[in-house]
């Protein structure tokens, strides 16, 4: 087993895809000091494949606002004093060769008491997308999503979806803690929300004639309302190196990096981390070629799924935890919660999101986890991750 996902990662890197050291092993949601003091420009994953229907188009998803609360929907709404961006690399190196920017008007609400967000996408060659914010709402009924459609086929969408990402974290915590008992197959982000821009694209319009190329997402804050002056917020490629690999100390750091420095920066850092879990040598080689520099990287030849690209049903953390282990029979239990997830066929692709349940009702799926428990959702809400590189078995210890 291991052998054969070993093949599968070299064949997407070989001959192109060779960087430095690096895997990943869950999604970014609170990975780091900086960024628990703005949910809204924290990315919690990213997501690109090509649209089922038309592998012409490019979809990507990026998602805001982890551990967002149903009953307190109404409250998240993208920050328009930010900047989201999604940036590609046909090179080597992670030097952006294009990307797409959307910023965001300020949430109002006019005398009717009606709320309105709009947002505005700057697309290569000068193409200009502007179009409705989908509101939460806390009816028992999701809301209908608005998409917004743009010339040569593009649709982008921003608003509220059901996190995709399944994980139990709780398992993860104690796995790398050295404790069994650890994976419990429980999903830590059931029941919650995230605030997803989906932007569906050709892919000439984005990398050309590129057979090969790398996306990430990055947030910035806007200083003094001028454009020109961008502090970087977070970033995120692949799914999460920040999270697992990166020391306490370092991790702003690494959320403000970028991707072409990341060998040079980090490497080591994440050696070392590797070294206290005892990946065994191929396995560090396999993750080199995949995951730096930190970008999603998509070979057009290849079939759509992790790590060429990610989509909504991929299971990137059991794939890389056997790398990491060296054990073909890891896995974080959460299988079937994930075949039973809801994701959409069709733009724009993730599921509805989680909704506030009328009284004597329970909501559908997974929305009901944490349904009415307003203490559990309080402390999920401020739930941060726990710094698991610092955790990791010195290397003497037993896998």
């Amino acid at each position: 087993m291991i052998l054969r996902i070993g093949r599968a990662l070299l064949s997407l890197a070989a001959g192109f895809w060779l960087f430095s050291l690096s895997p990943a092993i869950a999604a970014d949601h609170r990975d780091s000091p900086q960024v628990d003091n703005d949910v809204s420009t924290d990315i919690t994953d990213i997501y690109t494949f090509r649209d089922p229907a038309n592998p012409a188009m490019l979809v990507v998803a990026v998602n805001t606002h982890p551990f967002s609360v149903p009953q307190e929907a109404t409250t998240y709404h993208y920050n328009p004093e930010a900047l989201y961006r999604i940036r590609f690399h046909t090179n080597t190196t992670g030097v952006p060769t294009s990307q797409i920017d959307v910023v965001f008007t300020p949430f109002t609400v006019n005398s009717s008491g009606q709320g309105s967000q709009r947002f505005t996408a700057y697309l290569p060659h000068g193409i200009v997308v502007q179009g409705p914010v989908t509101l939460p709402t806390v009816n028992p009924t999701p809301p209908t999503p608005l998409v917004t459609n743009g010339p040569q086929g593009i649709m982008i969408y921003a608003g509220p979806r059901e996190d995709p990402f399944v994980f139990d974290l709780l398992g993860f915590d104690r796995f790398v803690a050295g404790q069994t008992p650890n994976f419990t197959g429980a999903n830590a982000f059931a029941g919650f929300n995230v605030n997803s821009i989906v932007i569906e694209v050709p892919l000439s319009l984005v990398v050309g004639s590129a057979q090969q190329f790398g996306v990430w997402a990055v947030t910035y804050d806007v200083l003094n309302g001028a454009p020109s002056q961008l502090q970087q917020v977070d970033r995120m490629g692949n799914p999460v190196i920040n999270t697992a690999l990166i020391p306490a100390a370092l991790k702003d750091a690494f959320n403000s990096g970028i991707p072409q420095n990341d060998g040079a920066n980090f490497g080591p850092t994440i050696l070392k981390t590797l070294s206290n879990f005892n990946t065994p040598g191929v396995n560090v080689a396999i993750l080199a070629a995949v995951a730096l520099p930190d970008t999603l990287k998509f070979n057009v030849s290849q079939p759509d799924g992790f790590p060429n690209g990610r989509r909504l049903q991929d299971r990137p953390v059991d794939l890389e935890l056997q790398l990491i282990t060296g054990n073909p029979a890891v896995t974080d239990g959460t299988a079937a919660l994930q075949t039973a997830k809801v994701y959409l066929s069709t733009f724009p692709y993730l599921g509805p999101p989680c909704q506030a349940a009328a009284p004597g009702t329970t909501p559908p799926g997974d929305c009901a986890t944490l349904a009415g428990d307003s203490s559990t959702n309080a402390m999920m809400s401020n739930f941060a991750w726990p710094d698991v590189a610092d955790m990791a078995r010195p290397p003497s210890s037993a896998q």
